[in-house]
């Protein structure tokens, strides 16, 4: 079942991707005369706008409302620089595409002539789906225009919803409000911290973390200041009853200490290279705030973490409390589920970077957490420099030969990454003797082949690529495959760009093919990125930024070849939402890379 669910944005990303890899069959002359170049990069950006003025008459055509919207926002965005005018209103096209409703569901309990009764869960539901597009939404008119993305909040501010019984709390406009200062933060913020403190007098929430740490990155007294208001303010909450409190106070201790360099764990914000500046007092107040919470008989088991986590500033601010709590943590831990076991020696290997002990972790953990235990000890081996040595330990180690295999194979994939993206040539080499499955092997080098073509040893690059595509099987439906195969396509786009023509277009046409298959089966068993028989351009799996970032280059390339053709190849895809997406995703990147080609060559 699962491997269904993943099938349709596989295939949308690699399709997608494919665009991107594009050959071009004439570069440039670095050494033609700037007017030439200048001309070039005024016919290509002439194009390109065209293109977008097409993209905008297109949108209309789609069905889903937050289709039309992602992309009349995309392509609101690529204009600004341009005409911030036509960007504003394409802005506020997108927004009232969404139709945004500000009127209360019926509530709990409650039926009219016109609406069924809703139950918590239902209007919940349909509050999350709404919050999710507006906050998206707004995120990314912020970063262009902070004020624009206010006004956009106070115009479709959100009724608190008439929910009985509830145990949980929903994010709120407050929320919303504190992500856009945060985004203020980088350009005034004093104006930042205005609005964050208008949020905070109307409660806690999660987002001021956020603020804090944008304000921090810019302004650190600034960021200090609001910090203290923060403290004050915990001084009023109820820490045994409080979502909040406790994790906005160990945050604020965590991050008034020394910075240390470590991974970041996955969906945990990190309290950053920058230490905050509390002084004694504001941590001695944090400090017993946490441990007179955490003496009391009301306080959660479950939040006994946030007591060990800050320990040291207890033992520091508060001394007379750490026998009582250490006593409290013991009787705990004895009390704890398997799971929380789990999670607390999760938390104390993340911490120690012992990737070594996470594997032998791994061994007894259940599933869910032996891939985190797996996950994690590999990040920290690769960005650590430490792969060969956990290599070697999972060779004479590790003794079931499935998961011995597995283990190497993501080390093998998190390396070859990380070697490529630091352009670490000689690792790379290293790397291809020894990778086990063939398309790890293909995708090395073709990586490996990249970077001996930008140092002039053309021959040898070509070569790598031609055995590499012997070790690939045009499989979409293949992860592995997609990227070994993507790798290849972009290696041959700067190697031998005639032979990456040749193999676009057919793996096109089975894109296509598979996508189809992929939406049938969707009818029956529903993987949420299909709605009303339209592709959710949005959805996740369909990493646009990503390709952009990855593969982009071949782009600007495109451009000076033949935009016309590279057109033609986004209208090879014969669903209507995607040919929009790759048209999209082209004039997005070109846009980003049209100023690098203004500067002419010797």
């Amino acid at each position: 079942m699962r491997s269904k669910q993943v099938l349709i944005p596989a295939l949308i990303s690699l399709g997608l991707l494919l665009l991107i890899s594009l050959p071009s069959a004439a570069q440039v002359s670095e050494k033609e005369k700037a007017e030439q170049e200048l001309q070039r990069r005024q016919e290509l950006e002439r194009k390109t706008f065209a293109l977008l003025e097409e993209i905008i008459g297109s949108a209309w055509g789609l069905k889903l409302a937050e289709n039309r919207s992602f992309v009349l926002v995309t392509v609101a965005d690529l204009m600004w620089e341009r005409d911030d005018k036509r960007a504003r209103s394409l802005f506020w096209d997108a927004l009232n595409s969404l139709n945004l409703t500000t009127t209360n569901p019926p509530a709990v309990g409650r039926a009219t002539t016109s609406a069924k009764r809703l139950s918590n869960d239902e209007i919940a539901n349909k509050y999350y789906a709404t919050f999710g597009l507006r906050r998206e939404f707004l995120r990314r008119v912020a970063r262009r225009d902070p004020q624009l993305s206010l006004d956009m909040l106070r115009a479709t501010r959100q009724p608190p919803l008439e929910l009985k019984d509830i145990k949980y709390s929903l994010p709120g406009e407050s929320d919303l409000e504190q992500e856009i200062a945060g985004e203020i933060a980088a350009r005034d913020p004093q104006r930042a911290l205005q609005i964050a403190r208008e949020s905070l007098a109307r409660g806690l929430s999660i987002q001021l973390l956020n603020m804090l740490y944008r304000l921090r990155e810019r302004n650190a007294d600034l960021a200090s200041e609001f910090a203290g208001d923060i403290i004050g303010k915990l001084r009023t909450e109820n820490f045994e009853t409080s979502t909040y409190a406790p994790v906005i106070a160990v945050w604020l201790l965590e991050s008034s200490r020394a910075p240390k360099s470590a991974p970041v764990e996955e969906g945990r914000l990190s309290p950053g290279s920058q230490q905050l500046k509390l002084n004694d007092e504001q941590k001695r107040d944090l400090a017993e705030m946490i441990a007179n919470a955490a003496l009391n008989s009301s306080w959660k088991a479950n939040l006994d973490s946030y007591v060990a986590e800050v320990m040291p500033e207890i033992e520091q601010f508060a001394p007379g409390r750490v026998a009582a709590l250490q006593k409290r943590l013991a009787e705990s831990n004895r009390k704890l589920t398997g799971e929380q076991k789990e999670s607390k020696l999760y938390n104390s290997l993340f911490q120690s970077e012992n990737a070594e002990e996470m594997i032998r972790a791994g061994a007894t953990a259940s599933e869910d957490y032996r891939a985190t235990f797996h996950r994690e000890a590999i990040l920290i081996a690769v960005m650590r420099g430490k792969a060969d040595s956990l290599r070697e330990f999972i060779n004479n180690q590790v003794t079931d030969k499935d998961r011995r295999n597995s283990l190497l194979d993501s080390l093998d994939s998190e390396q070859i990454g990380y070697a490529a993206n630091r352009g670490e040539t000689e690792v790379l080499k290293k790397l291809v003797a020894q990778i086990r499955l063939k398309e790890y092997r293909a995708r090395a080098m073709a990586e490996l082949a990249m970077m001996l073509e930008k140092k002039g040893q053309h021959q040898e690059a070509s070569d790598l690529l031609d055995e590499a595509q012997t070790m690939i099987k045009t499989d979409l439906r293949s992860q592995t495959q997609s990227e070994a195969l993507l790798s290849l396509l972009l290696g041959y786009a700067l190697v031998n760009p005639a032979k990456a023509f040749s193999l676009i277009e057919p793996i096109i046409d089975r894109a296509n093919d598979d996508i189809s298959k992929a939406l049938l089966v969707d009818k029956v068993f529903k993987s949420g990125f299909v709605k009303s028989n339209e592709i959710v351009l949005s959805a996740p799996g369909i990493p646009m930024d990503f390709a952009l970032f990855k593969y982009g280059a071949g782009v600007s390339a495109l451009a000076s070849a033949d935009f016309n053709r590279t057109k033609a190849a986004a209208d090879r895809f014969q669903r209507s939402e995607l040919r929009l997406m790759a048209r999209l995703m082209l004039a997005q990147a070109l846009l980003r890379r049209i100023p690098e080609a203004a500067t002419p060559g010797p």
